[in-house]
């Protein structure tokens, strides 16, 4: 059961006060997080599945948003629409969307949102139904993880693999990378705060020849050890490349991959 005193939210502007905000008024915060409820509390009557050609979501809200519809894509799977809800939400909630409606692609919500609030909106999506705080209690921050754990933690949070894979590398206070790839081309990169060298390959770019990731013989129960070059380029002002570099990949279905790299600290 979870409740929200929207006098108390009225007061936040940026998405990680908002979460705040909400994890303060429920500290027994349920995983997964019950996202179609936190809406409805937020004042959402209405929370719909819909189709339709390049639809991804919708929100629809009066001039007060004191009430307000959200609407899903019914075609994509079901972390992908609860990713969708928490956006709309999103939207909703902070302050300076003040748009009474919007209709969002799937471009907006992705990694690939070149609008500010559609970032906004993504990146408040993200945090709840990733707590931090509660992300951190299944992976710590300062340890280290494969690709197995992230599939462990996206099954408990009902996250896709994509974003639960980016919200630990993001969190994660060891040197990560993953590359995303489709028929073994790269689609973009993401990095921890603490990789501090730079990867040879960049959107479009091959997959390296020597990778395993290549040949689709990854393991998620073991890391794949090959010499730095393959995967990278210049080290940041003032470090030096590892000797050696770590991967492993998750083959998905048509073609796509995520490879996660890793190096021992110096």
């Amino acid at each position: 059961m979870v409740g929200l005193d929207l006098i108390e939210l009225a007061d936040c502007v940026r998405p990680e006060q908002l979460i705040a905000e909400i994890l303060r008024q429920n500290p027994q915060m349920p995983v997964p997080v019950p996202v179609e409820e936190l809406a409805r509390c937020a004042g959402i009557s209405k929370i719909e599945a819909f189709s339709s050609s390049g639809f991804e979501g919708a929100l629809i809200a009066n001039d007060t948003k004191s009430d307000g519809l959200i609407f899903y894509n019914c075609q994509v799977p079901r972390p992908r629409q609860r990713f969708t809800i928490g956006h709309e939400l999103g939207h909703f909630l902070l302050p300076w969307h003040r748009q009474n409606s919007f209709h969002c692609s799937a471009d907006d919500i992705s990694a690939r949102a070149n609008k500010d609030w559609e970032r906004e909106a993504n990146q408040f999506s993200a945090e709840l139904l990733m707590p931090t705080v509660l992300l951190k209690q299944r992976i710590h921050s300062s340890a280290e993880f494969g690709l197995s754990d992230v599939i462990r933690v996206k099954d408990e949070f009902e996250t896709s693999f994509e974003s639960t894979v980016r919200r630990v590398v993001e969190l994660s206070e060891r040197a990560y990378a993953v590359v995303f790839s489709k028929d073994n081309l790269v689609r973009y990169s993401i990095y921890s705060k603490c990789f501090n060298s730079r990867l040879c390959v960049r959107k479009g770019s091959e997959l390296p020849s020597k990778s395993l990731s290549r040949l689709d013989a990854s393991s998620l129960d073991s890391w794949h050890e090959l010499d730095s070059s393959w995967w990278l380029t210049d080290a940041k002002e003032g470090t030096e490349n590892p000797g050696s570099i770590y991967e492993q990949t998750l083959v998905q279905e048509d073609g796509y991959k995520v490879t996660l790299l890793t190096y021992a600290p110096a």
